[in-house]
């Protein structure tokens, strides 16, 4: 099996986040103003149901199993885990694709109150959502394939053409005239597309694993004992995000939820793009785990901290002092208006969040997700009494300081993952990456802020704007040696081969 080097693995995660925001960036203005504030608000809701309801990935015990028994050499049993899950995937997907669609009905009329001249768009939506659905469930097992053999290159080209193909094509039929039902069934059949890339993909890079409709007890109890603490977590943010769509929905309109979700959309994109860098860790922890090398955890935990903490302050400080421009040149001015203050709080949250993220994947990866589940369960507590409470006086607003609230619960989980797994908190570490990291963010917010509110508007001065604030604030930290000598040199490892990638190409592009 061939296994590629970390800094290759990082840049594939990297450009499966790139490509599709690239495209997400340019045709969302065309989908949104395209479908209305109202139709876009309902679409965003009921793919809402896909991407976050009923999606029970047991899937991902398949990257900690398999990347556990690779490390230990029972390559033996690695079809076993693939067929136990698979089958538990199906079971769940049948039954949550049933109950969505059982349940349209009471979603649009009761629960959601959908205006009755959208109920008839909402309801059909709901039955292509439960189509989507099931082959998301199903997709699940597979994707998780690439993940467990550090075959990011692999993952990361089904997931950017899957992304590109389904705003791709989302773009095309609001172009050519087509409404919300037309895009659920499109993300459906994208969907559909992605799942078969999959299992071809997992068919060839485990040729070894056999797929049968056997379950292996032991295997079955361990699973669903590491999978009930991930679903438990899975199902609590999903919950949360759903009752925050749903709640907005019925209090204030689905044009609302358009001008809550697209602000958060971009802030969203922080916590992705660190996903997308940091997919590495969990299959990481789970061999270090596995093998019990407390040393590696910890080299792996403070380096990957060191490069996340310096990008999600960047992209958190920019996108917060930023907002209105952002919007203002990206949806126009009506949605400048009414969400650049929902922009600003949710780069705070989804900052934190994705800050987050290395000792979650950690904290996963050693058989810990018990730990996860309590987290989201206190945003849950901390976030939906302060929603019920603030969203009728503050609006949208009151909405996203309700989700900042529970976001602000991140600093102690950290805290308390660096007790479990190293035995104490790593004070000497933060108090190191945090002064030079507030200096430089200070100079950074400072000469953003300058030039953002100084300079006219338009793209060419905001992208000058951020290029200048951001080679200070990149150059303050190289300047203090914050990286050390190795971690220089793997930082220019990475930017060669981002390099020689897009060299290479747009030299088959010339070709072609």
């Amino acid at each position: 099996m061939k296994r590629i080097s970390l800094s290759r693995n990082v840049l594939a995660g990297f450009l499966s986040w790139l490509l599709p925001l690239g495209f997400t960036f340019a045709l969302t203005p065309l989908i949104v103003h395209g479908l209305g504030a109202e139709s876009y608000g309902l679409y965003a809701l009921v793919m809402g149901f896909v991407a976050y309801s009923f999606t029970f990935n047991v899937g991902r015990a398949i990257t900690k199993y398999i990347a556990a028994y690779r490390a230990n050499q029972q390559t033996e049993r690695v079809g076993e885990v693939l067929s136990t899950t698979l089958i538990i995937n199906l079971v769940v997907g049948v039954l949550s694709a049933g109950g969505l669609a059982l349940s349209a009905d009471v979603l649009v009329t009761r629960v959601l109150k959908i205006t009755p001249e959208l109920q008839a768009n909402a309801r059909l939506a709901f039955y292509l959502a439960a189509v989507a659905l099931l082959l998301t469930v199903i997709s699940q097992v597979f994707n998780a394939v690439p993940q467990a053999v550090q075959r990011f290159d692999v993952y990361a080209l089904i997931t950017t053409c899957t992304g590109i193909v389904t705003i791709g094509g989302n773009g095309m039929l609001v172009w050519q005239g087509f409404g919300v039902k037309s895009l659920v069934a499109w993300n459906a059949f994208a969907t559909g597309l992605s799942c078969a890339a999959y299992f071809i993909a997992a068919r060839r890079l485990l040729p070894e694993a056999r797929l049968t409709f056997r379950l292996k007890k032991d295997l079955l109890v361990g699973i669903l004992r590491f999978s009930g603490a991930v679903i438990a977590y899975q199902v609590l943010a999903n919950l949360l995000l759903l009752f925050e769509r749903g709640w907005l929905t019925r209090t204030l309109g689905p044009a609302a939820v358009t001008f809550y979700v697209v602000p958060m959309t971009i802030a969203i994109y922080i916590h992705a793009f660190i996903s997308s860098l940091t997919l590495v860790i969990f299959p990481l922890a789970s061999e270090a785990g596995a093998q019990q090398d407390t040393a590696r955890l910890h080299a792996i935990y403070t380096r990957a901290y060191k490069y996340i903490s310096m990008l999600v302050l960047f992209l958190t400080v920019t996108l917060i002092i930023g907002s209105y421009q952002i919007l203002f040149n990206w949806m126009g001015a009506e949605f400048a208006r009414n969400s650049s203050k929902v922009l600003m709080i949710q780069a705070g949250v989804f900052g934190l969040i994705a800050w987050g993220i290395v000792a979650w994947q950690i904290a996963d990866g050693i058989g810990h997700p018990g730990r996860n589940a309590l987290l989201i369960l206190s945003w849950i507590v901390i976030a939906v009494p302060l929603m019920l409470w603030l969203t009728p006086l503050l609006g949208i607003e009151g909405m996203a300081y309700g989700r900042l609230a529970s976001a602000l619960t991140i600093p102690f989980y950290i805290a308390l993952t660096e007790r479990l797994v190293f035995g104490k908190i790593l004070w000497r570490f933060w108090l190191r990456t945090g002064w030079v990291l507030l200096l430089a963010g200070a100079v950074m917010a400072a000469a953003e802020w300058f030039l953002f509110y100084k300079l006219p508007a338009g793209w060419l001065w905001l992208i000058m704007s951020i290029s200048v604030s951001g080679a200070l604030y990149f150059g303050i930290i190289w300047t203090v040696g914050f990286l050390d000598r190795e971690e220089r040199a793997w930082l220019r490892q990475l930017a060669t081969r981002l390099t020689n990638s897009l060299r290479a190409q747009n030299l088959s592009e010339r070709i072609g």
